[in-house]
């Protein structure tokens, strides 16, 4: 099945480049540059959602850091899923969105609600978690580029990371992460949140109109 957003998501200006969404890594607090990727991803939906699609660097940061107040961060650790989902409801309901957040999909629901969500034109925010029980494990998970002829190559490999899905195409979830464009594959996220993770870290925002 092949499913994508309705309308561009969300750019930002950088010198002479146009991002694909935001990116921690713009911030000059250290904290938020490693922990700060459930703040973003949920900054990009939410402008997605309001209809904001092209800003410059520095509207974008002011943005991000007006909702920082709503999700808070544990040092070295960021924000869990569960803590994600209030903090998204909370700015929801601040903007005025008739939508209602939760965190997880259980019973093998996950693609299923992951795929309605873009049905319904709503980005979905998914964590590559931490790995468990083995949390000081080094299993990550690549993240692919287009090589421009069709193909992909191996762009970096994450972990204990939130990135936003934009699209559905077969194997292939296209997500946004760190202002770039990447591909992740969905047998490869399976596979992750059975041997290396848990439903629990590795699993999705759910986002469901009220």
């Amino acid at each position: 099945m092949k499913l994508t957003l309705r309308r561009p998501y969300p750019r930002v200006r950088t010198g002479g480049s146009l991002s694909c969404g935001g990116s921690q890594n713009w911030f000059g607090d250290r904290s938020f540059r490693l922990c700060g990727c459930g703040v973003i991803a949920c900054a990009d939906v939410l402008l997605y959602l309001t209809g904001r699609d092209d800003l410059t660097r520095e509207a974008y940061m002011d943005y991000v850091r007006s909702l920082r107040r709503f999700f808070p961060l544990i040092p070295h650790h960021g924000i869990d899923g569960l803590r994600l989902a209030l903090g998204m409801n909370l700015c929801l309901r601040r903007a005025g969105l008739s939508l209602r957040a939760s965190w997880g999909a259980s019973g093998g629901r996950f693609w299923e609600r992951l795929e309605a969500m873009l049905a319904d034109d709503i980005p979905g925010i998914i964590a590559i978690g931490p790995n468990f029980p083995k949390l000081w494990g080094k299993e990550q998970l690549p993240l692919w580029r287009s090589d421009g002829s069709g193909g992909y190559v191996e762009a970096e490999r994450t972990k204990a990371h939130f990135l936003t899905v934009t699209g559905l195409d077969g194997e292939w979830m296209r997500v946004s992460t760190w202002g770039y464009e990447r591909c992740l594959s969905r047998s490869a996220y399976e596979a992750y949140m059975r041997d290396e993770s848990l439903p629990l870290f590795t699993n999705l925002l759910y986002l469901k109109r009220m």
